[in-house]
């Protein structure tokens, strides 16, 4: 099974494949209808078997890498059916391009390749949320395209520290920053969500990650903590690690009890001098 696995890992290097050839597929088919470049024409039949080849192999590989069971939500559902839609559309429309039919269906063609470019969009649209979390394409987006995307306002900037939400502006935004890309509602590696206060509180398969009060129990701050060249170092596969500075402050958060719903002014646990200018700097009020 652990064969099928590495196989299914090389989905994410093969995607590109189809979607170029999708690309160069539109813009021979819009060439080729007019009369000075209609000779290109005679290389779409190889174009759209090619394409089609392609798909197949990356929907295969797909589904191998959707078998270790770290996708979940819409994003996962939608990115498997358009993605395996895409593969019979341009599988079939190849099949006739290259029949003995194909000058009977020569209008169908460019549409069908429009068809192929927008198939291909949703699909990595949904493949996207799948890497960057479903809230990545509109992070900075106006408040209106946010609302159509059902995500509640941005936060205002912190103006004072006492002021500040404990996870709302400190330590959720490192978690989106550096781990939502694998640790995310649709994309749970080890079926941990570290998007919202609720998701890291819950923990992973293996129990909680954040014991509140408790750091020396506390999975998450060990995985953050340990050697970069750790097998267990997290993040993994040589992503962005987290700052110094930035596991210091969440060590502080978890022993202050992993606080949220709250402000920093309003907690009792005690902010020294050093770390009250690792948050300051975190937060963008400079660092005394």
């Amino acid at each position: 099974m652990e064969f099928l696995y590495f196989l299914g890992r090389f989905h994410v290097v093969v995607l590109h494949i189809p979607i170029g050839l999708v690309v160069v597929v539109f813009f021979l088919e819009l060439l080729a209808r007019r009369e000075q470049y209609r000779h290109l024409a005679a290389a779409s039949p190889f174009l759209w078997g090619a394409a089609a080849i392609s798909a197949l192999v990356t929907v295969l590989f797909g589904y191998l890498h959707f078998a270790e069971g770290a996708f979940e939500g819409a994003s996962a559902t939608q990115h498997r059916t358009f993605g395996t839609v895409l593969g019979v559309a341009i599988t079939a429309v190849a099949l006739l391009r290259t029949s003995k039919f194909a000058g009977l269906y020569a209008p169908v063609f460019f549409p069908a390749s429009v068809l192929m470019v927008f198939l291909a969009t949703i699909t990595g649209h949904y493949g996207g949320n799948l890497t960057h979390g479903s809230a990545y394409l509109v992070e900075y987006a106006p408040q209106f395209v946010r609302s159509m995307a059902g995500l509640a306002p941005r936060r205002p900037p912190v103006t004072s520290l006492d002021a500040a939400d404990p996870f709302l502006d400190l330590v959720g935004p490192m978690f989106a920053q550096r781990c939502s890309s694998c640790h995310n509602s649709d994309k749970r590696e080890s079926d941990l969500d570290l998007t919202s206060y609720a998701g890291v509180m819950r923990g992973g398969e293996t129990g909680t990650v954040v014991s509140a009060g408790r750091p020396e129990f506390s999975e998450l701050l060990n995985r953050i903590s340990l050697p970069p060249d750790n097998e267990e170092f997290m993040p993994a596969e040589g992503k962005t690690p987290l700052t110094d500075a930035q596991v210091r402050i969440i060590e502080w958060w978890i022993t202050a009890g992993a606080p949220a719903e709250t402000t920093i002014g309003a907690l009792d646990a005690p902010l020294d001098s050093e770390v009250e200018g690792l948050i300051r700097t975190e937060i963008g009020l400079g660092g005394s």
